[in-house]
């Protein structure tokens, strides 16, 4: 496995896979856990028949548009950033197999500013009385990703190897190409609801594993080119099934799975649990739920304010219990404990971790 780096501007909206002049397939770093067969298509000219949306698109600018964002906010909080220029960015390339190779282009390298007391490298001072400089940490690569609140929870939560692999595959390729080595990563990441932010460190030896596994699922791919040559109609198998999400953004759904981009995968019997609902119960369901939002608003206004005004006197009383006209006021003191889901996710292994921090679906209907 080799590394170049390449300093020149590129398109970023480029194929997540093509063949280049010398017969390599290259993939795009983003797409390196992609499924096979969808990037076995792009590379050999399969026009899209499920382009992204406009609102997809929207969605996507806007997250491009935020990583310099977060690039600051790293900034405003002590961390040292290297930015590329957006003009100008810098592409790197890793190759994978004797016929393949991935290519992207980071969001940067960054340097973490060290405790205080952290042993850092001796500084020297030409004039008496100099201040100190903060010290800072090595480099490392930056992979900056904007999420949804729900996404952002669930990294948070679970970490980016099991709520998002294919981002850390992406960071390890990234660093193997910048620096020719593996090294700690960062995965900083924005809520786009609430507008903050958060990072996860990924030690070098989890982004080594990382890194071995991607290269393990491309070089399968490199294989079937190897077997078949550039060849359209020699398709590799499906990685995914028809109702992940992986096939229902896939831009070759059509071509695919004639079919599944019309009924998207989904059981509308099991979604209304064998019961029949015309659209106008469906409207008069809207509207009964609107009316019943209304009817408590201003009861629930008053409650919270009478509470709080409780909670004032009950704080200059000195007391925790009073009696008022009949009832009895208390005022209720309660603990609640936190998880540093950043610590435990740096400390402890996907494997490990999954015995400790569970996930668990449900549905629920949200009117707006």
């Amino acid at each position: 496995m080799t590394t170049e780096t390449i300093d020149r501007a590129e398109v970023f909206s480029r194929p997540s896979a093509q063949f280049d002049g010398d017969g390599n397939i290259e993939v795009r770093a983003s797409a390196a856990l992609g499924c096979r067969r969808a990037l076995w298509y792009a590379a050999t000219g399969y026009e899209p028949t499920n382009p992204p949306s406009d609102d997809s698109l929207t969605a996507m600018e806007a997250g491009n548009a935020l990583e310099p964002v977060v690039a600051r906010a790293m900034e405003r909080a002590g961390w040292k950033v290297d930015a590329p220029d957006p003009q100008d960015p810098k592409q790197v390339a890793v190759r994978v197999g004797p016929n393949m190779l991935v290519t992207g282009h980071p969001d940067g390298t960054v340097r973490m500013p060290l405790p205080e007391g952290e042993a850092a490298a001796p500084q020297v001072f030409l004039f008496e009385g100099e201040p100190e400089a903060p010290a800072y940490g090595d480099s490392m690569v930056v992979e900056i990703k904007t999420r949804g609140p729900e996404a952002f929870k669930r990294w948070r939560t679970l970490g980016a190897e099991r709520s998002h692999p294919g981002a850390v595959a992406q960071a390890a390729l990234y660093t193997l190409g910048e620096f020719g080595e593996i090294r700690p990563v960062v995965i900083a990441t924005m809520d786009t609801g609430s507008r903050t932010w958060d990072y996860e460190v990924i030690p070098a030896d989890r982004l080594e594993r990382a890194l071995q596994d991607a290269c393990g699922w491309l070089g399968e791919l490199g294989a079937h080119h190897v077997q078949n040559g550039p060849d359209p109609d020699a398709l590799p198998e499906r990685d995914f099934t028809a109702n992940s999400w992986q096939c229902r953004s896939c831009p070759f759904l059509a071509v695919c799975l004639p079919g599944a981009a019309e009924d998207d995968g989904t059981d509308e019997g099991a979604e209304t649990e064998g019961k029949e609902v015309t659209d106008e119960e469906a409207r008069d369901a809207v509207a009964a739920y609107a009316e019943a939002q209304d009817s408590i608003k201003e009861p629930e206004k008053a409650k919270r304010t009478a509470l709080d005004t409780l909670k004032a006197w009950m704080r200059r009383q000195g007391d925790s219990k009073a009696t008022v006209g009949d009832r009895t006021v208390t005022l209720v003191s309660s603990t609640r404990y936190s998880v540093n889901h950043r610590r435990l996710n740096e400390a402890l292994d996907p494997e490990t971790r999954a015995g400790i921090v569970t996930e668990n679906e449900s549905e629920y209907v949200r009117v707006s």
